[in-house]
């Protein structure tokens, strides 16, 4: 056994490795390594498992690989590799697995190939077959849906963005089955009722976003209670979020985004203990979000929170602010990035960070996000989540949100990106937002902010975008001015009436007393007919006037 895995190597593989005749198993993955493999690795008599996956290994397989009887582990995932790749021996010089008889694992996603597999002839040749991942190999899956024997042991199948159309059969008889990845197919129709049949004994995972399958969600089977992930996202679903969800009690991930879902929030979710994220974003739910009676500490291990694009109303949900304990305090890991995961098994999400939506094959421990936009929420953003110190993403955009932005979200360390635009929120920006030092993309525009921008750190990286649609907000990076009295709050061309004194408020002013005063006089003149007494007043008034401007000359 020769182990070198996550050393940092790079350059190409030394032809001497093919000298090692006695080799059984070589570990080289999380690499840096590159080049062509060799032809002669794949001559060892004795080589049972090759694992080479996370490097940037290019150009086609060797035809000797096809040849090696003995090989039962072959990982060569997140590569660089090309070339035509077939499943059955129609020919010489075609590359093809059929002679591999004894392969249990095979890996080969995220690489470059060219192929058409007919998945029934692929299981019913290479019979002692377990573990099967092409996700965006480039290899594309067909199935005719024939039964053909597949190896009970059969734990994990991955065919992510393999141009599938239906749901294999074939996946029915895996009753040991661990973790299912269909995404980003084009799967159509309902989710089959046969689908509780796979995976009694342990299913992780079941992964099927981004196809077109249609109708609801079906319940959660008994046998599922190990289930750890489930993602439906980027669907047709309907109906409601299925309430057998709550048996399984080690959910981590819970991804339905993106769908035609119409419910009320899911408030029993919160009783998952181990739910570290859910995503609802851009279905149909509505109503407001309150806590539920029945749990007393909800969702304590929630890292992120996605309800964006929604109908939910009412107030934002404070009272599940104060028991998001996972928000708060995290611990960096000093070493490698963690990942969620369970065994070599990531878990993915799709959502939105910094603006951009995107899918997240590997979720790291400490990502935390709270986006609660476009939605209907009102009221004032609650001063406790400035005690999730640890968030990284904060959206509260597209609402109705009232009040002033609290000076306590500036206790929130860590966080990169912060965006409450398109409210009606007032009064000024806090100087404790300018003391954020990660903070990489702000968006406070179209909202009814006033006074200074803070300057300092993070705050002079800012343009015009992230501050615009205020008209009473001043300073840099805007183009409007402040006065040098921060509370006087005036435009370019205001300055001559307010340094004349001469404004619409004093003229308003004026107005009002002057018809006051004017009809106390002319009363006074008119009964008393001393038309004298008035023009002396009007004389002083005069020399008042004369006077003043004499001075200002």
């Amino acid at each position: 056994m020769l182990v070198l895995s996550g050393c940092g190597l790079n350059g190409s593989l030394t032809k001497s490795l093919g000298n090692l005749r006695y080799l059984e198993s070589l570990y080289l993955s999380d690499n840096k390594l590159s080049g062509t493999l060799p032809s002669s690795l794949f001559t060892l008599p004795s080589l049972d498992t090759i694992i080479l996956d996370n490097n940037m290994f290019q150009g086609n397989m060797p035809l000797e690989l096809f040849s090696l009887q003995s090989l039962k582990y072959l990982y060569l995932g997140n590569n660089q590799l090309t070339g035509q790749i077939d499943v059955l021996d129609n020919g010489p010089d075609l590359q093809t697995f059929q002679r591999l008889t004894n392969l249990t694992h095979l890996d080969l996603s995220y690489n470059n190939f060219r192929g058409d597999w007919e998945l029934d002839a692929l299981l019913s040749g290479l019979t002692n077959l377990q573990v099967l991942t092409l996700s965006q190999s480039g290899i594309s899956v067909t199935t005719s849906n024939a039964n053909h024997y597949v190896n009970p042991e059969f734990k994990v199948i991955s065919l992510a963005s393999c141009s599938l159309k239906v749901f294999p059969v074939s996946i029915r008889t895996m009753t040991n089955l661990r973790y299912l990845n269909l995404a980003n197919n084009d799967i159509q129709g309902h989710i089959p009722d046969w689908i509780g049949e796979i995976g009694k004994i342990q299913l992780f995972v079941l992964d099927l976003p981004n196809n077109s399958v249609t109708g609801t969600i079906p319940n959660v089977y008994e046998d599922w209670s190990e289930l750890e992930g489930f993602v439906l996202n980027g669907n047709q679903l309907q109906g409601k979020v299925p309430t057998s969800l709550y048996k399984c009690q080690k959910l981590k991930i819970i991804d339905l985004g993106k769908n035609q879902l119409s419910d009320t929030f899911p408030d029993w979710l919160g009783d998952l203990p181990k739910l570290q994220a859910l995503v609802l974003r851009s279905n149909n739910f509505h109503g407001g979000i309150v806590t539920s009676s029945k749990v007393k500490f909800p969702f304590p291990s929630l890292r992120v929170i996605d309800l964006s694009h929604n109908g939910f109303v009412g107030q934002l949900p404070t009272e599940y602010f104060q028991n998001f304990n996972a928000m708060k305090k995290v611990v960096k890991s000093n070493t490698k990035p963690e990942y969620l995961s369970t065994g070599s098994i990531y878990y993915s999400i799709t959502i939105v960070m910094k603006g951009v939506e995107q899918h997240v094959p590997r979720i790291l421990v400490e990502l935390t996000i709270v986006d609660l936009s476009n939605n209907k929420f009102k009221g004032e953003i609650p001063y406790i989540l400035g005690n999730l110190n640890s968030l990284k993403e904060l959206n509260l955009s597209h609402n109705s949100l009232t009040g002033q932005i609290p000076h306590a979200l500036g206790n929130i360390s860590e966080i990169e990106s912060l965006d409450l635009s398109w409210n009606q929120l007032t009064g000024e920006i806090p100087q404790s937002l300018a003391d954020l030092s990660f903070l990489g993309s702000l968006n406070l525009s179209q909202n009814h902010l006033v006074g200074h921008i803070p300057q300092g750190k993070q705050f002079n990286t800012f343009d015009n975008y992230s501050f615009g649609g205020n008209p009473k907000l001043c300073g840099l990076p805007l183009t409007k001015k402040c006065s040098e009295h921060p509370h006087v709050l005036q435009l370019e061309g205001d300055r001559y009436e307010e340094e004349s004194g001469f404004t619409w408020k004093v003229v308003v002013m004026g107005y009002g007393c002057g018809a006051l005063l004017g009809m106390v006089l002319g009363y006074i003149m008119l009964s008393t007919g001393r038309p004298k007494w008035f023009n002396a007043i009007a004389d002083v008034a005069n020399h008042m006037i004369l006077n003043r401007q004499n001075k200002r000359r």
